[in-house]
């Protein structure tokens, strides 16, 4: 049964996900009300109300199919209890408080502003129903400053086909990203979508709200399945993605920057600068907010104004590169062994960026060296550094000047060595950007595949080659203008040596 309940849980998330990309809803998504039962019960806390049925014949209509939303009263209390919990950890490390959902001094039975509109009181309201695994619905303005351009919110959070008597360990991080997710419409509510849109900026608010569920469950295990999955997309798999990509459930894998930004300036309010200072701009604006310079602000606040946000999409890209089978024991990431080995490529194609904002490519490059043509409409974008590591996992970096257009790399038989390009950003955001690698293969006698080294590929293909009588100067290995066995032997030496 549990395993059935896990199964349904996976496929109520994928659904909700699929449909709505947020578990923040908006005008945008199909219509989510407030919840309402044929027999309502609710439990308070200090700051919320949870409401719930225990009957067996109340139902509710998702997606064209009915399911119970019959809970129970121990399943209820567990979510409330963590709700507070979760609550009470972020107001201890500075974050705004839950705005009141309704005015109770309000008498008039008759108004739209009663609080029996609204749950009944002024409590944040939690509601066990069956619209997806949590979500968070933005309701009304709350312009009371500094951040005027927030709003109230109501939750929900799955019956999980009333299964269990409290929320299970595996599901409990779904409790701190949903009241992540009311904290910050305090804060703003420009979500995803075009600039001007209500839902802009979408993915900051499940990037910020994904890493903070470690932050309240430290134990969760959530963004690491997800950074563990080398099937989907993710700042590992799809590592030339900038950290903003908004499809394919990228933001909440993308909480990788947020966890790379608290560990690299040793600050864990970096988080909260944010939101504070996405507040004052949104509140002052109404419409679309750049996000880069505020990440460029908040770096700036942590690391006392010694770090850049270039600075840090530089380091963001070689701290994923060492992930998987490639990660170093107490060395970047926590966990980045359990984390899916960032995507490499190989030499000789076209490389094309999302965004200028936080894409990362790892170019393999062979032990014997090669000599390289790099070209691209905008050299000036990007930043190129070779990086070596050796068999005792020591590794160097070394800028490359790509506006040179040719780099020569020297053989290195120790270990391996990669090329790293990531994106440069001045303030200027831009999309679409690509380079191109050519190989010049000249100074590579004996490569006649083309792939940058010589093995017995290449001394079939000479064998070849002289049956058909072809010639090509890079099989001439004694360089007498003609191909025969006297190549073939020279090829072969080199290759045993």
């Amino acid at each position: 049964m549990k395993f059935f309940i896990i199964k349904l849980f996976l496929l109520f998330y994928l659904n909700f996900l699929n449909a709505s990309n947020s578990c923040i809803i908006s005008d945008n998504n199909r219509d989510i009300y407030r919840q309402e039962y044929i027999e309502p019960e609710q439990i308070q806390s200090d700051h919320f109300v949870i409401h719930f049925t225990i009957a067996d014949d109340d139902f509710q209509e998702v997606n064209g199919q009915l399911y119970s939303l019959q809970s129970n009263y121990g399943y209820a209390q567990s979510i409330i209890d963590l709700a507070e919990y979760s609550l009470n950890l972020y107001l201890e490390n500075g974050w705004e408080n839950l705005p009141p959902d309704c005015d109770e001094s309000i008498t008039d039975l008759n108004s739209p502003n009663h609080c029996i509109n609204f749950g009944g009181n002024a409590l944040y309201d939690i509601y066990i129903s069956n619209d997806g695994v949590g979500m968070v619905v933005p309701e009304n303005p709350y312009p009371i400053p500094p951040y005027t351009g927030g709003r109230t919110s109501y939750m929900k959070i799955s019956t999980l086909l009333n299964d269990y008597e409290s929320l299970p360990t595996w599901s409990h991080h779904v409790v701190a990203h949903e009241v992540h997710h009311s904290i910050q419409l305090r804060y703003g509510t420009g979500t995803s979508g075009m600039p001007g849109s209500y839902i802009y900026n979408l993915w900051f608010f499940e990037q910020t709200a994904t890493y903070m569920e470690n932050v309240v469950f430290p134990n969760s295990n959530h963004l690491s399945t997800m950074l563990a999955n080398c099937d989907v997309v993710t700042p590992l798999t799809y590592t030339n993605h900038g950290i903003d990509y908004p499809a394919e459930i990228y933001p909440y894998r993308s909480a990788l920057w947020q966890k790379y930004l608290v560990k690299s300036t040793g600050d864990s309010s970096i988080v909260r600068y944010m939101w504070e200072d996405y507040g004052l701009q949104f509140s002052n604006s109404g419409a679309a907010v750049s996000l880069f310079p505020i990440y460029e602000n908040s770096i700036n606040i942590a690391t006392s104004n010694q770090f850049t946000l270039e600075e840090a999409f530089n380091e963001y890209s070689l701290w994923r590169y060492f992930t998987g089978s490639r990660s170093i024991q107490n060395t970047f990431f926590e966990e980045s062994q359990s984390y899916c080995a960032a995507t490499t490529f190989d030499l000789g194609e076209t490389y094309s960026f999302w965004s200028n904002k936080g894409g990362a490519y790892f170019i393999n490059l062979p032990q014997d060296g090669i000599d390289l043509s790099i070209s691209s409409e905008y050299p000036s974008a990007f930043n190129c550094r070779h990086l070596t590591i050796n068999s005792n996992n020591e590794y160097s970096l070394l800028d490359i000047n790509i506006e040179n257009n040719n780099i020569s790399i020297d053989p290195f038989s120790n270990g391996n060595q990669v090329l790293i390009f990531n994106t440069n950003y001045d303030n200027i955001e831009s999309n679409q950007i690509s380079f191109t690698i050519d190989l010049d293969y000249t100074d590579l006698l004996g490569d006649l595949n083309y792939d940058g080294e010589i093995n017995v590929v290449d001394a079939i293909i000479i064998v070849d080659m002289i049956l058909v009588e072809q010639f090509d100067s890079l099989a001439d290995i004694n360089a007498d203008e003609s191909i025969n066995i006297i190549d073939v032997v020279l090829l072969i030496d080199i290759i045993l040596n």
